[in-house]
Parts: structure tokens; sequence; C-alpha cells
């Protein structure tokens, strides 16, 4: 009994991508300590209701993980045959904590907009929350458009942040000063909409034969691995630049910034261009994978940078 109950809920656990969701929470933690607060931005939040926006963030996201968990499990019952009863199991119970995580996400957005005074942003919840919906539903079968919408998708952690907690408390005294950090903010979600971009091209890559049993096209399967590789490549050029133009804004002048984002962000995005180059099978690319895994969870945490760059 011990058994199954470890198993259901580590399958639960996985299910959701609980390690998504810590990444998630803790960046939007680093987005208010690490960058907002250390460089002196005016916030509405106390750290109670901002801890309360992060759970709501967190609760939707996962929603959305498990709706997309579950429509997979229904159309890949063969791929779980060795588990049939957790199968049966998670088929009946997906849909009501999708419904309890997105009432509570959504509910605590209310709360939380009124609390601000800025009811209309009840409406960013809202629409977060449906469009997870919608692309487990019929976007995510759409090739390339789904893929760029559900990188769009990834900063919305990053830009509520912005929306609930910074843009409200701008004022005609403050307002320079707020809208530069929250242009960092916005610089952050466009690295990080490019980040998640190529990761997703990468994926599919290493998931065409799968995607060509299910039927789904992707980028892969349209235009070969070859091609898509070449597409990620200058991706990851972009994504180069702008990291180097972040370390010459900010951290010229600190010796410890420049050494973390050299080994942590620039190095492995280097090792990625050459790995990704020249590779022609799908294998090839479970390295890099995992390497821009390493870019994002270390280019999370470069947010504590920042407090350098007021010394």
């Amino acid at each position: 009994m011990l058994n199954t109950i470890n198993i259901l809920l580590l399958s639960f656990l996985n299910l959701v991508h609980y390690k998504k969701l810590l990444l998630i929470a803790s960046t939007q933690f680093l987005l208010r300590f690490a960058l907002c607060i250390p460089l002196g931005a005016d916030l509405m939040l106390s750290n109670f209701y901002f801890s309360c926006l992060v759970f709501s963030t967190v609760c939707i996201t996962a929603s959305g993980f498990i709706m997309n968990g579950s429509s997979l499990i229904l159309n890949n019952n063969s791929n779980n045959s060795e588990k049939p009863l957790l199968d049966e199991i998670l088929k009946k119970r997906t849909c009501y904590v999708f419904i309890i995580l997105n009432l509570l996400g959504v509910g605590i957005g209310f709360i939380i907009s009124n609390h601000i005074h800025k009811p209309d942003f009840f409406g960013f919840f809202i629409v977060f929350s449906a469009f997870l919906y919608l692309y487990t539903s019929f976007i995510s079968k759409i090739p390339i458009i789904s893929t760029i919408l559900i990188s769009i998708v990834a900063t919305f952690p990053l830009l509520i942040i912005a929306f609930i907690d910074l843009i409200p408390a701008i004022n005609p005294i403050n307002q320079s000063h707020q809208t530069f950090i929250f242009s960092i903010i916005l610089n952050y979600s466009f690295i990080l909409f490019f980040i998640f971009l190529i990761r997703d091209l990468v994926n599919d890559i290493l998931l065409i034969d799968s995607d060509k049993k299910r039927k789904r096209d992707t980028l892969p399967i349209w235009i070969g691995i070859k091609r898509t590789s070449h597409i990620v490549f200058c991706l990851s050029i972009l994504v180069l630049f702008a990291v180097v133009y972040y370390n010459y804004k900010f951290f010229y002048m600190h010796t410890a910034a420049v050494f973390y984002s050299l080994c942590f962000v620039l190095a492995p995005l280097l090792l990625f261009l050459i790995k990704i180059w020249d590779s022609t099978h799908k294998n090839n690319f479970r390295f890099p994978l995992k390497l821009i895994d390493f870019v994002i969870f270390f280019g999370s945490c470069s947010l504590l940078l920042f407090p350098l760059s007021t010394i």
C-alpha cells in the first residue's frame, strides 16, 4: 500500500513538472529580492501578498502541466501499458486537480488585483489560465506557432511581477527609475523567450520519431533535423550577443559577476553552439539539451548579480 502511494505521489510530481515549478517560484523570488529591492524599486505588494502571487502563478502553471500530461496519457495509453491501474487513476483525478489548481490560482489573482486597487489586472490571470487550456486543447497541434507561443508564455512569471508589483507603484517622482527596472525585466524576458524557444526546438528534434507516430507536425519534421539545428544555432548566437551586452552594460566593473557569467552562461552557450552545428542525428542533441537546461538554471540565478551593480 505504501509503495503504491509513493508511486502515485512520484507520478503526480512528475506530471506537474515539479522541477520547473520550483524554478519558476525561485526566479520570481529572485526577481523581487535580488533585483527590484536592491535596486530601490517601489513595490505594491507586501512579502505575504507577493508569496501569494508566486503561489497563484505556480498553481496555474501546474494546472497547465496536468492538462497537457493527461492529454498525453489519453493519446498514448500504450506508453504506460505496464501500469494500467496508475493510468486509470490519473485519468480520473487529473481533471479535478486541474479545476482545483485553476480556481486557486485565478482566485488568488482576483484577491491580489483588488488588494492593489487594480481589478482590471485580474484579466492577466484569466488570460494565462485560458491560454494554457487552449494550448493543450488545440494550439499544441499547430506546428511552429505552438512552439513560439509556449515560449512567450514561459516569460509570464517574470512579466506578472512587473505588471502586478512594479508598474502600479509608478508615480511622477519615481517614474524614470521604475521604468528602468521594468526595462531590465523586459530584457530578461526577451532573453528567456529565446532560450525557451531554443530548448523547445531541440526537444522537438529529440522527440521527432514519437511526434511522427502521434502525427504531430513540428519544425524538424517539416524541414529536417539539419536545417532546424541551423535555426537553433542562429537563435543561440542572438542569445550569446544579448548576454555579452548585459555583461558590458551592468557587470563589466565587477570581476566576480563577469567570471560567473563567463563560466556558467557564456561557456555553456559556446559549447552548445559547437555541439549543434554539425549534429545530424537526434541522439546528438541529448547533451545540448542538458546544456541549455544548465543555462536556464544559472541564467535565472544570475539575478543574484544585480546587487553588485549597486555597489
